[in-house]
């Protein structure tokens, strides 16, 4: 166990003896908790982050793990007091715009003083947000960008947290976390070091070598781990309560299929429904399609091309209960949280694994019931099976037969689009035995140009380079560097 030395802090409004107060007793904390009774994550990972130990907390969404990293600092007293300009005591690095502001917001609810430096506001509304803060929240392109230019200082900084560690190795922030994590190493006073709480749905194994290199001797936390997980592979961790469902459909059914489940799990007063789509576009289309299926419902649409305000609009009307429909891409799938989401609908199969975990996590959360529903239709069926095959068996719907066969149609669609449907428009007419590779096609050249056609009509893109090399002067085809398939520097003629 590492016990982490404090020095005094020279931007402070408080008392200095709050850094030398011993460690709070489990009563001091359970009274930031309130009337709520800890989880299993709060309950281990709170009295070691008081002991000063770096932990990693692996545990299912909804399993409180917000209060598990920040009731720690609260009551010790770290992020409570005001700061001079920027320079937090405490840091919390998010994948999401989301996932900042609502962090944001509890750690307000304990007392501590917290701002955000994310996208999406302007450079006068960051400063005010993050100016004399003790602890920040925000994604780590922003964080990066002004540590960059010296406006954000990380001098005083005592403990981090990188909550939804995996999301940000998924969204290509590894980076940059391993920059700012460096910078705050290395502005450390000496004498004094940086403690590292890293909280996540999933462990992969590019999140396990962060923290080996920033990381000293962490407690691993591991709430309900998937059943033979292997210690050296990705763990999903966390089994959902949730009930999981699959149901066959087909694109044309897809809509008025999820929006009958809609209606159904929303016929008592309260609660929402979160509908996944794979890009921004089908969200677009989708919840304008749900909105005319559903009337007196209102659909909100969520993607990553929403600006700032109008996504905090979107989540604010769903929690006062304005919305409550949301269909979404996978960026809703973490770090969003609802007060009561009945079921989760999946559109469209996952890319991964761990976004169907995280997906799945936005339901049956806080002891709630819920239900995670995948309308599966035929050309996913093979994607859905490699998701399957990854996921804890408490994650998966009962498997059905149906599931294993791949139509056959969808199966040729597949391979025209990776290979024939390729070449499908340059000659494939009958007689001609097939589409050759094209340097199979460049060594029969001479033997179809001096061929008779036959009343067969050659592709546009093969008649063209037939006739150019015909009719073109004999030096030009000898003179190396220059003409017949641009050998040399010579540009490409644009087409007018």
């Amino acid at each position: 166990m590492t016990q982490h030395t404090r020095a005094p802090r020279r931007a402070s409004t408080a008392p200095s003896a709050a850094s030398t107060a011993p460690a709070p007793t489990v009563r001091e904390w359970q009274i930031l908790l309130g009337d709520r009774t800890p989880t299993p994550v709060q309950a281990q990972a709170i009295p070691a982050l008081l002991d000063g130990r770096d932990v990693i907390t692996t545990a299912r969404t909804g399993s409180g793990k917000t209060l598990a990293f920040l009731i720690p600092a609260a009551a010790r007293g770290i992020g409570m007091r005001q700061t001079r300009g920027m320079q937090p005591e405490a840091l919390v690095i998010t994948p999401t715009r989301e996932l900042a502001v609502q962090i944001r917001d509890v750690a307000t609810e304990l007392g501590m003083t917290a701002g955000r430096i994310t996208g999406g506001i302007t450079p006068g509304q960051t400063t005010r947000e993050a100016t004399g803060k003790g602890l920040i929240t925000g994604t780590p392109g922003r964080l990066k960008d002004l540590i960059g230019r010296g406006e954000l200082r990380l001098n005083n900084l005592r403990y981090v947290v990188l909550d939804e560690a995996d999301e940000l190795l998924s969204l290509g922030f590894l980076r940059d976390v391993g920059d700012i994590l460096r910078h705050a190493r290395d502005q450390q006073p000496q004498g004094r070091s940086l403690q590292i709480a890293m909280a996540s749905a999933t462990f992969p194994a590019e999140i396990r070598d962060v923290a080996q290199r920033f990381m000293h001797d962490p407690a691993r936390i591991d709430v309900a781990p998937t059943p033979g997980a292997d210690a050296t592979g990705d763990i999903l961790g966390g089994v959902s309560t949730a009930t999981h469902l699959l149901q066959h459909t087909t694109k044309d059914a897809l809509l008025t299929d999820a929006a009958r489940h809609t209606r159904a799990a929303l016929t008592e007063p309260g609660g929402c429904v979160v509908l996944f789509s794979r890009t921004k576009h089908l969200v677009k289309r989708r919840a304008q399609h749900l909105g005319d299926l559903l009337p007196g419902e209102q659909v909100s649409p969520l993607e990553g091309n929403m600006d700032q305000k109008k996504r905090e609009r979107t989540m604010q009307a769903l929690r006062d209960g304005q919305s409550r429909i949301l269909v979404a891409t996978d960026i809703a799938g973490r770090g969003i949280d609802l007060p009561e989401v009945r079921l989760v609908i999946h559109l469209d199969v996952a890319a991964t694994a761990e976004d169907h975990v995280h997906r799945s996590g936005r339901t049956a959360r806080a002891g709630r019931d819920g239900t995670n529903l995948i309308l599966l239709a035929p050309e996913q069926r093979a994607l859905w099976q490699g998701i399957r095959r990854k996921l804890p068996a408490a994650l998966q719907p009962p498997a059905t037969p149906e599931e294993r066969q791949i139509d056959p149609e969808v199966q040729e669609k597949r391979g025209q689009g990776r290979g024939q449907g390729q070449n499908q428009g340059r000659a494939s007419q009958p007689g001609r035995g097939g589409q050759q590779p094209r340097s199979a096609q460049g060594s029969s050249q001479g033997q179809r140009q001096g061929a008779p056609r036959q009343g067969q009509q050659a592709s546009g893109r093969s008649e063209g380079r037939t006739q150019r090399t015909d009719t073109r002067p004999q030096s030009r085809q000898d003179t190396p560097g220059t003409g017949a398939g641009r050998v040399g520097p010579q540009r490409p003629k644009r087409r007018r």
